[in-house]
C-alpha cells in the first residue's frame, strides 16, 4: 500500500516537476539513452513475462500485446523521440480580454498534477506515460498489470535513473511494483492528492475502476471497429483498407472487427474480400448474404458485438447507409469506425450521426493512434467525451487556470 506520507511527497513533486521544456527534454534525452543500453534486459525480462503468460493459458492476443522484442524497444525510443519534439504549450495564453472594469482576464495553459494510470499487458505504457507526463509538467504513479511485472520493473528502473540523473524529484513517476486490489480501491478514493485517473485495459477492469473511482476518470476500455463500404465505394481501395486494417495488428483496439457491405455491391464485392482475408489466415463469419456469396462460416448473435482481438472478422449486408449507421450506432465501443465512400453527402451523413472518438473516412482505421495523430505518443484511446477524446497526449494531460489582472479593482 503506498502510505498517505508518500502522496504527499508525489503532491510536492507535481509543483517540483514543472522544471521547463528545456529539462524535460533532457530528461526524455537521458531515458532514450538508458533504455537502448538497457535493451538485452528489458527483453530477458520481457521473456520471462511471456513464458509465465503461456504457462497461464493467457489468450494469444494478451500474450501478442505482452511481447517486446528488439522492435519493440525500438518504438518505445522512437515514441521518447517523438515526444521530445513536440511543445507541451505549457503557459500558452488559450484565450484573453479586457473586462469592462479594466481587468485583464487571462486563460492559460496548466498540468493537471498528478496523474494515477492504470493499464494492463502493454509494458510500453509504462515509458509512454513517464514521457508524456515529464514533458507536460505532470506526476504519476503507474499501476501496470501483473503479467508484465518483470518488463515494467525493467522499464521503471531506467526511469527512475533517468530522474536522478536529471534533478527530478523521484517522486515524479512512482511505480506500484506489487499491490492488492483493495488498496487500489483505496487510491481511487484519495482526492486530496489524486487528481486524474486514467484507466486503460480490458473491459471489465476499467468499469470497475470507473465504478469505484471518487476522482475524474478518463477511460479506454472496448476498442475494435466496423467499416462500412458504400456503393460508391472505390472497391480496390476498399479491399485495400480492410486488409490493413484487420492484419497490421490484430490484436489492437483499433483493428476492424466487422465489415458492412452495401447489397448493391456485395455480389461482387464479398467474394473479393473474403478470398482476400482468408488467403491471409483470417477467419470470416458472416451473414446469410455472405455465406451465399463466398465461404464463410456463419455468424451468430454474438458475433457482431464482440471485440476479436485476433485473426478473425465477421461481414454482413446491409441495405445502406441508414442501415449501416443503426448497426454501427448499436455495437459501436465509441472508440474508431470507418466509412469507405465515393459520395460526400454519404460520408456526411455517416460522420454526423455515428458517435465515437474518431471517423476514418477512405482510410485504415489502424491510423487511430497517438504517434500517427503526431501526437508523439498517447496515454490510450479515451472514449468518453469530457475533457479529452481519442488520443491522450500532451494537451489531454493538461489544463487551464484564470488568471485576473488589474489595479485595485474590487467588485462593486
Amino acid at each position: 500500500m503506498i502510505e498517505d506520507s508518500k502522496l504527499k511527497k508525489i503532491r510536492e513533486a507535481s509543483c517540483l516537476s514543472q522544471k521547463g521544456e528545456k529539462e524535460a527534454d533532457n530528461f526524455l534525452n537521458i531515458l532514450a539513452a538508458k533504455i537502448h543500453s538497457s535493451r538485452k534486459k528489458i527483453i530477458e525480462a520481457n521473456v520471462l513475462d511471456v513464458r509465465r503468460a503461456k504457462e497461464k493459458n493467457l489468450s494469444r492476443a494478451f500474450t501478442q500485446r505482452l511481447k517486446v522484442g528488439n522492435h519493440g524497444v525500438d518504438g518505445v525510443i522512437e515514441s521518447i523521440n517523438r515526444t521530445m519534439k513536440l511543445k507541451n504549450g505549457l503557459g500558452e495564453v488559450m484565450e484573453k480580454r479586457k473586462l469592462e472594469n479594466g481587468v485583464l482576464l487571462q486563460k492559460v495553459r496548466v498540468p493537471i498534477g498528478v496523474i494515477f494510470v492504470i493499464y494492463e499487458a502493454r509494458p510500453e505504457v509504462t515509458v509512454d506515460v513517464a514521457a508524456l507526463c515529464i514533458k507536460s509538467g505532470n506526476c504519476a504513479i503507474l499501476k501496470g498489470g501483473s503479467e508484465a511485472l518483470h518488463t515494467n520493473s525493467a522499464l521503471y528502473k531506467c526511469i527512475f535513473e533517468s530522474l536522478g540523473e536529471t534533478g527530478y524529484p523521484v517522486e515524479t513517476i512512482s511505480f506500484l511494483p506489487e499491490i492488492k486490489r483493495k488498496n487500489v480501491y483505496s487510491l481511487l478514493r484519495k482526492t486530496n492528492y489524486i487528481d486524474l485517473v486514467v484507466a486503460r485495459g480490458g473491459y471489465k477492469m476499467v468499469k470497475d475502476i470507473q465504478e469505484k473511482s471518487k476522482i475524474p476518470v478518463l477511460a479506454h476500455s472496448a476498442g475494435g471497429a466496423r467499416i462500412y463500404v458504400d456503393r460508391t465505394a472505390d472497391l480496390k481501395m476498399g479491399e485495400k483498407i480492410i486488409l490493413n486494417a484487420k492484419i497490421s495488428k490484430p490484436a489492437a483496439c483499433n483493428s476492424v472487427d466487422t465489415v458492412l457491405v452495401d447489397e448493391k455491391i456485395a455480389k461482387q464485392f464479398v467474394p473479393s474480400i473474403v478470398k482476400g482475408l482468408s488467403s491471409i489466415g483470417v477467419e470470416v463469419f458472416g451473414d446469410e448474404a455472405v455465406c451465399d456469396f463466398a465461404g464463410a462460416k456463419r455468424a451468430d448473435k454474438d458475433t457482431w458485438g464482440r471485440e476479436f482481438l485476433d485473426l478473425e472478422i465477421g461481414i454482413k449486408v446491409v441495405e445502406g447507409i441508414e442501415e449501416a449507421v443503426r448497426f454501427v450506432s448499436k455495437y459501436t465501443k465509441r472508440h474508431t469506425e470507418g466509412i469507405i465512400a465515393g459520395d460526400q453527402n454519404v460520408v456526411n451523413f455517416f460522420s454526423k450521426s455515428v458517435d465515437c472518438a474518431a471517423i476514418f473516412v477512405n482510410c485504415s482505421t489502424r491510423l487511430h493512434d497517438g504517434g500517427i495523430f503526431g501526437m508523439g505518443t498517447e496515454m490510450g484511446i479515451a472514449t468518453g467525451k469530457l475533457h479529452a477524446r481519442g488520443p491522450v497526449g500532451l494537451n489531454e494531460l493538461t489544463t487551464y487556470k484564470w488568471i485576473a489582472s488589474g489595479s485595485g479593482q474590487v467588485r462593486e
